[in-house]
């Protein structure tokens, strides 16, 4: 990939130095580093050394491009400071949240089948969402998808790291999102964290052009926390502050208790989770902490995969470290839809308070034109060709297909034209149809269309193969690996 050196200093942003401070063999004699503070990356050179912190300090982009070859993990935001823990300066530390100088980009952890999710399909969602990602990786497990900023978005103790939580509140939106519409997205991954080093051989994707401008970002998450409802999992934590109610009254809680098949998983909330957030729970309750051991030890030896009692007891120590008010929603109803049955949500907050929902479709008499629209968008992106991207019918097959009044589908054909994702032509008369295209279909399409001019180029490069080999053999007598070729 021609512009993979590019790459690395379009997610930098400017954090770190341009050349090496010292012993640089490129850096021009008259170069002046612009001005501002330079912080830190931190790379690895494998998943094992990663996960033991044994890696090292980079603080220029001339760092990375001499190590870029044998780098296998990496710190795409940039930290303030970082050390080493040992006089051999092996074991790197510092990465932690408080320590960001500047956040250059979101990156999304998709643990998946690449049978059943592909990076067209993470492009396909972006598009769908208005979100496209910078970057995809691919990795061992799935992909790593790349929000990167226009500008970076600088961290600061101000108000509580309040910059830190909005980027984290955007971060969350963008795995909320994505989890909609595809899956494996990691909600257990932090988004500012240790991710794969982007090389030639890992990149499936990147759109230099594609970066975000922060306070439109900022808006979209708004609109996608309104959409998940976080604005009432909000209103629940403002009633659990309340002097008369308890978390440890709560349905969730006695449901969370009596689940025994929790377990520790990569890209699910396990066991861990489970009893930090009932801890969590006791704390926001007043129950003395030994109290608190003893129900969590009970809980813990129900589980057919239980903690050790050290790790049990660490777990608890933390909820209650006064650093967290209480129980999170969010990771209630996470925790409820990988290991629960629906109880947890069976309860609201606090009594008395009720919520009236709309019947369900097939027991009403008449469809909103939402759902016409959704089940016109199935229709043509289940039926278009990858080939032509869109499909043909009759007016008389649409209404059968669908199952829709004709004055309905009137209705629906000049209102569908307004929202800009449905394209429609319509021929009239005795030999008439109506063609349909949605953005999603056509850019299906285009995609096949490139991935089958590749695979025709490629296919004709084999089949030149046996003459190339024969040249280079009188000429070489070496033997042309069809794999490397």
């Amino acid at each position: 990939m021609s512009n993979v050196n590019s790459l690395y200093r379009c997610i930098l942003k400017n954090g770190l130095q341009r050349y090496k401070f010292k012993n640089s063999e490129v850096r021009p004699s008259d170069y002046q580093e612009k001005p501002g503070k330079k912080g830190v990356s931190f790379v690895f050179r494998s998943k094992e050394q990663m996960t033991k912190a044994r890696g090292f300090i980079v603080t220029s982009e001339e760092a990375i491009q001499e190590n870029k070859e044998t780098l296998s993990h990496w710190t795409p935001n940039v930290y303030s400071w970082g050390g080493y823990v040992d006089s051999e300066r092996k074991h790197v530390m510092g990465f932690f949240e408080e320590n960001l100088m500047q956040i250059n980009t979101y990156v999304i952890d998709i643990d998946c089948s690449k049978e059943r999710v592909s990076s067209n399909d993470i492009l396909l969602a972006g598009m769908d969402l208005g979100v496209t990602p910078t970057l995809i990786i691919e990795s061992p497990n799935g992909y790593q998808a790349y929000f990167v900023l226009e500008q970076p978005s600088f961290v600061s103790k101000v108000n509580e790291f309040k910059s830190l939580r909005t980027n984290k509140a955007i971060a969350r939106s963008l795995k909320l999102a994505f989890s909609t519409k595809i899956e494996g997205v990691d909600f257990g991954c932090n988004p500012f964290g240790i991710f794969r080093f982007p090389n030639e051989k890992n990149i499936v994707f990147y759109e230099p052009e594609n970066v975000f401008d922060f306070k439109m970002l900022m808006t979209w998450s708004m609109k996608v926390s309104d959409d998940h409802q976080q604005a009432q999992q909000e209103h629940y934590m403002e009633q659990f502050k309340t002097s008369d109610f308890k978390q440890t009254q709560t349905s969730w809680f006695r449901s969370l208790l009596n689940q025994t098949d929790i377990r520790g998983g990569k890209g699910v909330l396990g066991r861990n989770s489970a009893v930090f957030t009932a801890s969590l729970a006791c704390y926001s309750s007043e129950l003395d902490q030994d109290a608190c051991v003893e129900l969590m030890t009970e809980f813990n030896d129900s589980l057919a995969y239980p903690l050790s009692g050290r790790e049990l007891r660490k777990t608890v120590r933390s909820a209650y470290s006064g650093r967290y008010k209480g129980a999170s929603a969010q990771y209630i109803d996470l925790l409820d839809e990988q290991w629960g049955s629906g109880d947890m949500r069976a309860e609201s907050a606090n009594k008395g308070v009720w919520y009236k929902f709309a019947k369900p479709r097939n027991k009403r008499q008449k469809s909103h034109y939402s759902e016409w629209r959704t089940d016109l968008i199935q229709l043509i992106e289940q039926k278009a060709t990858k080939q032509q991207g869109f499909i043909q019918m009759t007016r008389k097959e649409l209404i059968k297909a669908l199952e829709i009044p004709e004055s309905s589908l009137k209705d629906l054909l000049r209102l569908i034209k307004e929202d800009g994702y449905v394209t429609t032509k319509t021929k009239p008369g005795r030999n008439g149809y109506t063609r349909l295209w949605t953005v999603r279909s056509i850019v299906l399409s285009l995609l096949n269309e490139r991935k089958s001019a590749y695979l025709k180029d490629k296919e004709a490069l084999i089949s030149k193969i046996p003459m190339i080999q024969d040249i280079l053999g009188k000429e070489t007598d070496q033997v042309v690996n069809k794999e490397k070729l």
